[in-house]
């Protein structure tokens, strides 16, 4: 069953990374085992050594006592003058015997003297018995005495050997960990090194750089990975350059919508302003209209009393032109009469969200907004509040300039109602407006026209609400509006709430 190219990528790509690590192991493995046959063969050449020592000690232990048995018979035979004991000199016999027998001497000449020893010791020959002892004596001290002579220089030879193992071992123990770190280093150099770029690459491709893997040596142990790695840059690359494309196409659409709403908010202020304007020329028609209509009268009581001429035609005329003005001012407050926007379904969380978003396009950067919103559905002119809401921000801007400050926006709820506050840290209202309240064409700002406030309190009574200036604890301004906000549930007629 052929396996699927994922599970064989990653196969590869498992061998590949873990392959420094069973290097490492080996190596590890391999010097445990060579330490260890080492230490087995010092042991094996140690026992080897001991073995034929032991024997040889055993041998030269034999060879002592049976010196002594024979100087204890001569030293009897001297001084009592009596043959020597037969079951003494059959003992001292069966010794000879034996150690020619078992062996473990050193000297091959050992054999033959012990031989000659034992028949020297023969009882049935017909020499000397003093002879026999001292002869046999003679023998076996020299025997000993050449025993003695090899053992020592054979433990001298072990003690070189063993120092020779000492300082090969100690070379070991120097040389292996200094080999072990050359091998390492060399491991380090050819894997770790790969990794360490693969590594790199990788960082690359969290900061966005998706740059390829060329020219890779065909022995490099991670090619397998590194041809992964370029098929995944590849990838990644395609789909940054679609994220771009899509990005751009979305900051080009969101730029054009910007540009529309503030056109069509643009619009919306000039129309606000005008309306300010006709709203201030309806007051003014209605204030003129009275004693125009009073001039007016005066006048057709002139022509009733006044007889035919020219005076009279003059007085007609008169009248005439202030009847004209008196239709002109009856139409300005026609004109004048604004038609407020009807409440709709708002969720005032959302849409003041959605003014402060837009509104930071226009901000200084050096202008922090913050916002404090008690969202809720209710009853709202959606366009209004909207205007409201831009030209409080727009007075608070504009009242900061090019310095560094903050505008905080909060908005809360009541049963039927809502407040929206708005402050800075601006130079604040001007005492006469704080004093006598909002004028028309009264601003304190450089090539303001003194509309703002005037069109913000001509929506707000519009829409049934009222504005309050004051004073922010920073100095600033500080505008409070109340406007109309009953719950939407409660705004449905009853039938809606039957079921």
């Amino acid at each position: 069953m052929t396996r699927p190219a994922g599970q064989q990528n990653a196969r590869g790509i498992n061998a590949a990374l873990l392959k420094p690590f069973m290097m490492a192991s080996v190596l590890a493995i391999l010097a445990l085992v060579i330490s260890l046959g080492f230490l087995a063969y010092t042991a094996w050449t140690s026992s080897n050594r001991l073995a034929p020592l032991q024997a040889h000690i055993t041998h030269l232990q034999q060879l002592q006592e049976a010196s002594v048995g024979i100087q204890e018979m001569l030293l009897r035979h001297i001084d009592s003058g009596a043959g020597p004991d037969a079951a003494d000199v059959s003992q001292i016999r069966n010794r000879l015997e034996a150690l020619v027998a078992n062996g473990g001497h050193l000297d091959p000449n050992t054999p033959d003297a012990l031989r000659e020893a034992h028949t020297l010791l023969d009882p049935s020959g017909s020499g000397d018995v003093r002879a026999g002892l001292l002869g046999a004596l003679k023998l076996v001290r020299q025997t000993l005495q050449q025993e003695n002579s090899l053992q020592q220089s054979i433990m001298a030879d072990t003690r070189r050997s063993a120092e020779m193992e000492l300082a090969v071992a100690g070379g070991a123990m120097l040389l292996a960990p200094l080999l072990a770190m050359l091998i390492l280093a060399a491991v380090r150099r050819r894997f770790f090194g790969s990794i360490g770029r693969l590594s790199d690459l990788l960082e690359n491709v969290g900061n966005q750089s998706f740059a390829r893997v060329e020219n890779v040596p065909r022995d490099d142990p991670l090619r397998d990975v590194y041809f992964q790695y370029n098929q995944m840059a590849d990838k990644l690359q395609q789909a940054a350059d679609r994220s771009e494309a899509h990005t751009v196409g979305l900051e080009s659409q969101v730029r054009a919508a910007t540009e529309t709403l503030f056109r069509q908010q643009a619009e919306l202020e000039n129309a606000a302003r005008l309306a300010a304007i006709g709203e201030f020329s309806a007051s003014l028609a209605h204030e003129l209209r009275n004693p125009v209509s009073g001039v007016s009268a005066a006048l057709h009581n002139m022509e009733q009393e006044l007889e035919d001429g020219e005076t009279r035609d003059r007085v007609i005329l008169i009248a005439d032109e202030m009847e004209r003005i008196t239709r002109l001012l009856n139409a300005l407050l026609e004109k004048g009469r604004a038609t407020p926007e009807q409440p709709c379904r708002v969720d005032t969380g959302e849409l003041v969200a959605s003014v402060i978003n837009l509104y930071r396009y226009q901000l200084s950067p050096e202008i922090e907004l913050s916002s404090t919103i008690e969202a809720r559905e209710c009853m709202l002119p959606r366009d209004t509040f909207r205007q409201i809401l831009i030209n409080l921000l727009r007075n608070s801007a504009d009242a900061i300039g090019g310095r560094p400050g903050h505008i905080s926006v909060s908005m809360k709820h009541s049963q039927s109602s809502l407040t929206l506050v708005v402050e800075d840290d601006g130079p604040g209202f001007p005492a006469e407006i704080l004093a006598h309240g909002i004028r028309p064409f009264g601003t304190n700002t450089p090539g303001g026209t003194g509309l703002g406030l005037p069109v913000i309190q001509r929506l707000v009574h519009a829409s049934g609400g009222d504005i309050e200036l004051g004073s922010s604890t920073s100095g600033g301004a500080r505008t409070v509006v109340s406007l109309p906000c009953p719950a939407w549930e409660s705004s449905l007629p009853a039938a809606n709430h039957e079921n």
